[in-house]
């Protein structure tokens, strides 16, 4: 019984294992992947015990098998085999990997081991998206969400469906983000909150492949399943994450409607002033900022008892009434690189309420962030 698949393939499909496994002192199986040969594919099962991947490749079967063995070792091992194919035989003795003048046999572990990957029963489709972007949105959210456990429902992404789109957001109750991407087939209005450590690996699995993610889900669990609509030969990937049980906080009543005081700059000079600021910045990594539409511009201060003290200006389009606040340098830089536009629009709802930072010509995301109370 074997299979005999593309070593590139196999490759990818076991780094995606690797970085998925867990590691567990109680259950060292956790550190293990499952491979499976059936019909004409290599399965790749890897499980952290909060999600788990399943990693289909097409290969060449000579019966069906299965074989549980070290995700590291394998890993390593095929990163040193020469030649474009590799053939993987189960034995009684062990898993036994050929390549291009190389042969080694790996010990496994019983296959009833293995922790079950879950399969979503009586699950309710949300739509399918376009797998970039959805891996784009996650991105700008995911890092935002908080890593405290006082508030497990915050400490992921929400994601909100309607017919037509999906909004993904995420805050740490200093900040939040939202993208807004479209859906390719008609949804339905739902939520659920995915814990952020999957939000990462779906951009971390799913980045830069093409084709579609469907996502389905069932009141404890989401599936995201990838599918290449161009070429039959790209791997099948499902990831299955648990969801976290808790009421998402109602974000849209923080988000302004109106505001004092608008600016616009360029993304670029505005977050080379927050560089500088960091430099000087005081441990709560202020950042004060003045805005005054007479002088045309934004003025950043920040001082150190340690280090000095900094002062620098920034030309801009001002519109409104003067402001003179403090952010966290860190929260606004988070905000900034997360735009693709290069005039970004920076608005105040007054010194003591949040802030909006958008792309001046970008309408799927946005980044609310509360100012500094010193």
């Amino acid at each position: 019984m074997k299979s005999i698949v593309l070593k590139e393939n196999l490759r990818q499909g076991l780094q995606t294992g690797e970085r998925i496994s867990g590691k567990s002192i109680s259950l060292p199986i956790l550190s293990n992947i499952l491979l499976r040969g059936v019909k004409n594919i290599l399965e790749i099962s890897a499980t952290n015990l909060e999600f788990a991947i399943v990693y289909q490749i097409l290969s060449k079967n000579t019966g069906e098998w299965q074989a549980v063995v070290s995700a590291k070792t394998l890993s390593q091992l095929i990163g040193t085999i020469a030649g474009d194919q590799v053939t993987l035989q189960s034995q009684e003795k062990g898993l036994v990997v050929e390549g291009q003048n190389n042969k080694a046999t790996l010990k496994v572990l019983p296959g009833e081991e293995f922790p079950v990957i879950p399969s979503i029963q009586n699950k309710t489709e949300y739509g399918e998206v376009a797998t970039d972007a959805l891996c784009e949105a996650l991105d700008k959210v995911s890092g935002i969400a908080s890593l405290g456990t006082t508030r497990p429902e915050i400490s992921g992404v929400l994601f909100s469906f309607s017919q037509k789109e999906c909004r993904l957001a995420a805050t740490d109750s200093f900040r939040l983000g939202e993208s807004v991407i479209n859906l390719q087939k008609k949804g339905m209005e739902a939520s659920f909150i995915l814990p952020q450590r999957a939000s990462r690996e779906i951009v971390a699995t799913f980045g830069g492949r093409p084709g579609v993610v469907r996502i389905t889900t069932s009141p404890t669990q989401a599936e995201f399943e990838h599918t290449s609509q161009e070429d039959a030969s790209q791997p099948q990937i499902r990831l299955i994450s648990r969801l976290i049980d808790g009421e998402y906080p109602n974000y849209q009543e923080i988000i302004p409607r109106t505001f004092q005081t608008k600016v616009r700059a360029k993304r670029t000079e505005f977050l080379n002033h927050l560089r500088t600021a960091a430099i000087f910045a005081n441990r709560i990594n202020e950042a004060k900022i003045s805005i005054d539409p007479k002088k045309k511009g934004v003025e950043f201060r920040s001082q150190s008892p340690d280090l000095g003290e900094n002062v620098s200006f920034m030309a801009a389009t001002v519109e409104g009434t003067p402001q003179e606040t403090s952010f966290s340098w860190r929260f606004l830089s988070d905000g900034l690189s997360s735009i693709k536009d290069d005039v970004v629009e920076f608005s105040l709802s007054g010194e003591d309420g949040p802030a909006v930072l958008r792309g001046a010509k970008e309408e799927d995301y946005l980044y609310v962030v509360m100012p500094l109370k010193t």
